[in-house]
């Protein structure tokens, strides 16, 4: 399990999208629909790298390659909803995690900590038992389900809402 945690780079776009994408093409983890282009992963990625960005993008890289990512997002586009923000983690599908998930996720989680933001949120699409697992692990509570939320490969699915306190 010999990795190293570091905040992303541009240069990381074209291995975290190819990680995000089977996700996209193989799954309901992610409810997006249609793999994301190079361009539009680059400019996603890009946003973090802004040096006022409150938000964050970490990889988890092992033998020259990112095998994993984890990020915090705008929770939701109005003001006062500022001091919330989402988090996902994704390790990729090829890899057993061995808790580099855990580790990747909990780097995020004390950098969200040593910010101003007083919650993170994660929307957990079912069934995911590792998902949750490893959220209420690292102190996430459920605190809401949403019914039939999304619409992917011709089923509607559910999805739980967690909540960290900091």
């Amino acid at each position: 399990m010999t990795g190293k945690i570091r905040a992303a780079t541009i240069k990381d776009a074209e291995q975290i999208n190819h990680i995000a994408n089977w996700y996209i093409e193989n799954t309901i983890i992610n409810f997006d629909t249609t793999p994301w282009s190079i361009e539009r992963r680059t400019d996603w990625v890009g946003q973090f790298c802004q040096k006022d960005s409150p938000y964050n993008i970490l990889v988890y890289e092992q033998d020259d390659s990112v095998i994993g990512f984890t990020c915090n997002t705008l929770f939701k586009p109005k003001t006062s909803y500022d001091s919330s923000t989402e988090t996902t983690v994704y390790i990729a599908h090829h890899i057993k995690s061995g808790g580099r998930g855990e580790l990747l996720y909990r780097s995020l989680l004390d950098l969200i900590g040593k910010r101003h933001f007083h919650r993170a949120y994660a929307v957990i699409s079912l069934p995911n038992t590792p998902s949750i697992k490893l959220h209420e692990k690292l102190g996430f509570r459920m605190v809401g389900m949403l019914d039939e939320v999304g619409k992917k490969f011709g089923k509607y699915h559910d999805a739980r809402i967690y909540q960290k306190k900091f």
